[in-house]
């Protein structure tokens, strides 16, 4: 078994918060930053929440990418003012569209218990993407088994990881650690073992339909 399976296997749905420190010269990386990225010969920029083509229908709606239904997560108490975000950020063309003007007209209305249930939310949305996308399913699956996957961005130590000055990537990286987790179950037939007593908690409501995890 390879370092990089070794590591992979490692990384589980508990350890989705974990800061991480990880070496090029020490495990094979597959790195993206944006949608056109190419790693390896790998398009591995299609992997990201921001890249486009990748439609699932859920909760009798289309949605553009995992990533307008993960930013709704944000203004999902069951209010006007949410429902009126929500319709906004489905109606933009792309993540990184809906990302950018959300927060700038709808900022003031996030809830602020967000942070709480972000990542487990994150992570149920993309493994609806999986389920629900069969292009998407194929592309994570067809990911090498030897590889890491990591998102890299500047400023961000939740979802990405940065390098220093040596090239060595600090971070959270929970994005690369939730396709990990994805690909595994998708390759093994399982789901994986989303805190839906957390979700349930949290009362998610998405245009006023309340989510039961």
């Amino acid at each position: 078994m390879t370092r990089e399976e070794k590591y992979n296997i490692a990384i589980t749905e508990d350890v989705l918060g974990r800061q991480e420190c990880l070496d090029p010269k020490s495990l094979n990386l597959l790195t993206y930053s944006r949608p056109g990225d190419v790693c390896d010969r790998f398009e591995s920029g299609r992997l990201g929440n921001m890249a486009g083509g990748f439609h699932f229908d859920l909760l009798g709606m289309r949605w553009r990418s995992s990533e307008h239904l993960y930013l709704c997560g944000e203004w999902s108490r069951d209010d006007d003012q949410c429902i009126e975000a929500q319709q906004y950020i489905r109606m933009m063309p792309s993540g990184a569209w809906a990302k950018r003007c959300s927060k700038a007209n709808y900022g003031t209305y996030i809830r602020d218990d967000f942070a709480s249930f972000r990542l487990q939310w994150m992570l149920w949305c993309v493994w609806q993407k999986c389920l629900l996308n069969k292009d998407f399913a194929a592309l994570l699956k067809s990911v090498p088994d030897d590889v890491v996957i990591v998102e890299v961005e500047k400023n961000d130590l939740v979802w990405a990881a940065q390098p220093d000055e040596d090239g060595i990537l600090h971070g959270g990286n929970a994005m690369g650690k939730i396709l990990t987790i994805c690909r595994r179950h998708l390759l093994n037939g399982t789901a994986p073992n989303i805190d839906t007593a957390l979700l349930n908690a949290s009362g998610i409501h998405i245009l006023g339909q309340k989510i039961q995890f």
